[in-house]
């Protein structure tokens, strides 16, 4: 088969698409490669003229990016060689991890090299970035070096995990041959017995197990048998393999026997344990059952403490209470259980779904970020953002479940009619229909009697009629509606319930809220290069503004960080040595980029105590509402 006379650029679309199996958009790979957008398109329609008579073309997802699709993947992986395919780092990073788990012994970096076809300098650069992402995997290995020879910290169970998890991340679930790199080790006849078979015993004894497990499970048993054929045996501790609470599974059993029928290997009693153990871990993870009693029945003490401590301390620092939601704690349980034995859930099929629920809630992303570290720190392990990815989307249905709990009795609301009585009837009568379950509707009141209102429960204010200075009598938020309560009356108390749920979610700052604006720290900001340049003059100008030189040094790779709606950029740092949380909120002259992070319009920069913490929940409300209302700027 002829090679694609393809360019180096056009070659690494191709491997970023490859390697993502996903969506990837247009600003994503222009940032990776250094080109514009426009020229990412040009090379994707000359990629999709050669490669058409091959049925391999670049999908456009309007709204969304690329995709790749083919329709047989062996041909593309016969178009594209090996050394064509290190065309990007991380295809060398994944290439290099695997070299070094398929040897036992050292490795002479200057082989690497030539075999790499990669400079002494590029190599050296690739050996850091493996350290990374290999301390990200966990249980992670080390990486070991003497002189010019490195090699992976002998350890058997560590290395079947990792290699387990390089296939997972790399299963395609639209191709027949499920993986979408090809490696030395996988033969698909193989692989295709494993997973016909256990699909039988597990469906036979009604065992569920979830997309993710499934896979997880055939590739860990597949993984078994290429380093048993290899001289690679397990060998566990012995406190592990003489512990009673890890039997051998029954379906592990027939499964690993009736599969050996064609090798004829010798397995051990601990590869049955081992198996046994990650297949315990992968039911109780697709578990559908939320019973925090059975949960606490089937995991290890030390995790219930861990997840109890986290969530606690949560309630302490932001002020969000998730210590009565069970199925939370069901699900943080499980999964500390499973990072406890080295089973990692991958986000790489769900990044471009992370990453709208980041945008669309950046304050449980921020709440998510802190999760991830807190549960690094206690479980003495390395995390990366794949984990910010997982545990988000547990956070969010917390969060909601928290709302509808306390919200059960509908939002106090006050209902004043200057119609008479058959009208006003009908008018409560309409908001019972479309609000009954959201709204605590009290009245309707006269205008003339709307002074019985309880002012300090009402957190709504319903009105017929605009009366003159009515919004200065009541704290209350009051919207006119008609009695017929038309399209518009249901946007408004539409758009006003969707703002109501942080008063039951967040606490609310004492001081009002443009005092926390100051105006020296609010304006527009000349021509800046970058963020980094625009935040220094921020901080700067904040100093000056608390008579303080002893501000922190800002640095957004150990910051959290958001981009909203309309290009703004929101990031804050906690500080103990001042007295209230202060922003400088500031409209750019000229858009700026960070990173992946593009068409940057406005910053707010935020710095607060840690006893403030309890408001970054009203915070990020803040930062949402400005980002959707620019004018709003203006006002503060």
């Amino acid at each position: 088969m002829d090679k694609i006379n393809l360019h180096s650029r056009q070659k690494k679309i191709l491997s970023i698409l490859n390697s993502k199996h996903g969506i990837a958009t247009g600003k994503e790979i222009s940032a990776k490669i250094g080109v514009s957008e426009r020229t990412v398109r040009s090379d994707i329609s000359n990629i999709n003229d050669c490669l058409k008579a091959y049925d391999i073309q670049i999908l456009s997802i309007h709204g969304k990016g690329y995709t790749l699709s083919m329709k047989n993947r062996s041909v593309y992986l016969k178009l594209f060689s090996e050394k064509e395919n290190y065309v990007t780092k991380e295809d060398r990073l994944r290439t290099l991890i695997l070299k070094l788990l398929r040897e036992n012994d050292w490795c002479d970096i200057g082989d690497l090299e030539d075999t790499m076809f990669v400079s002494h300098t590029t190599l050296e650069k690739d050996i850091k970035g493996i350290k990374k992402m290999i301390s990200q995997q966990q249980p992670f290995l080390k990486v070991e070096r003497k002189g010019n020879m490195i090699r992976l910290e002998d350890d058997e169970q560590k290395k079947r995990n990792l290699f387990t998890r390089f296939y997972v991340e790399n299963w395609d679930y639209d191709s027949e041959e499920g993986i979408v790199l090809e490696y030395e080790e996988i033969g698909k006849e193989t692989l295709s017995q494993i997973h016909h078979t256990l699909q039988q015993k597990i469906i036979e004894y009604r065992v569920y197990l979830d997309d993710y497990a499934f896979i997880y499970l055939t590739l860990a048993i597949y993984v078994s048998f290429f380093r048993i054929q290899a001289g690679h045996a397990i060998n566990l501790p012995k406190d592990l393999a003489q512990n009673q609470k890890i039997k051998v599974d029954k379906i592990i059993r027939m499964v690993v026997d009736e599969l050996n029928q064609t090798w004829q290997l010798e397995i051990s009693e601990d590869e049955y344990v081992y198996l046994s153990k990650i297949k315990e871990q992968l039911v109780l993870l697709s578990e559908r059952t939320y019973s925090k009693n059975y949960v606490l029945s089937t995991t290890d003490v030390v995790c219930h403490h861990i997840v109890d401590d986290v969530i606690n301390e949560l309630l302490e620092e932001y002020g969000i209470d998730f210590t009565t939601d069970n199925k939370l704690f069901v699900d943080l349980t499980r999964h500390v259980q499973a990072l406890k034995n080295g089973i990692v859930p991958t986000s790489s099929q769900n990044h471009v779904i992370a990453d709208e629920l980041r945008r669309k809630y950046p304050f449980m992303s921020n709440i998510a970020y802190v999760l991830k570290n807190k549960l690094s720190e206690k479980c003495d392990m390395a995390l990366g953002k794949e984990e910010d990815d997982y545990l988000l989307p547990f956070l969010i249905l917390a969060e909601e479940s928290l709302y509808r709990k306390r919200r059960h009795k509908g939002i106090p609301t006050a209902v004043i009619s200057h119609y008479n009585e058959s009208m006003s009837h009908y008018l409560m009568e309409m908001l019972k229909s479309c609000y009954g379950d959201v709204l605590e509707l009290h009245g309707p009141y006269s205008i003339h009697a709307k002074k019985l209102i309880d002012q300090k429960r009402t957190m709504l204010v319903l009105t017929t009629t605009k009366m003159k200075k009515i919004d200065e009598e009541f704290k209350a938020p009051v919207l006119t509606v008609s009695p017929l309560i038309g399209k518009e009356d249901k946007k408004c108390i539409d758009l006003f319930l969707a703002n109501m749920k942080s008063c039951y979610l967040y606490a609310f700052p004492k001081l009002p809220t443009e005092q926390y604006f100051p105006e020296q720290l609010c304006y527009t900001m000349d021509n800046k290069n970058n963020l980094q340049a625009a935040l220094s003059e921020m901080q700067q100008k904040m100093e000056n503004y608390m008579g303080t030189d002893e501000l922190p040094k800002l640095n957004l790779e150990q910051s959290y960080y958001c981009l909203l709606e309309n290009g703004f950029f929101f990031c804050y740092q906690v500080c103990p040595k001042v007295a209230h949380a202060t922003a400088s909120l500031v409209e750019l002259n000229k858009e700026i980029s960070y990173k992946y992070v593009r068409n940057i319009k406005s910053v707010m920069y935020m710095i607060l105590p840690p006893t403030d913490k309890n408001l970054l929940g009203w915070i990020y409300d803040t930062a949402i509402y400005l980002s959707q209302h620019p004018n709003a700027i203006k006002k503060i």
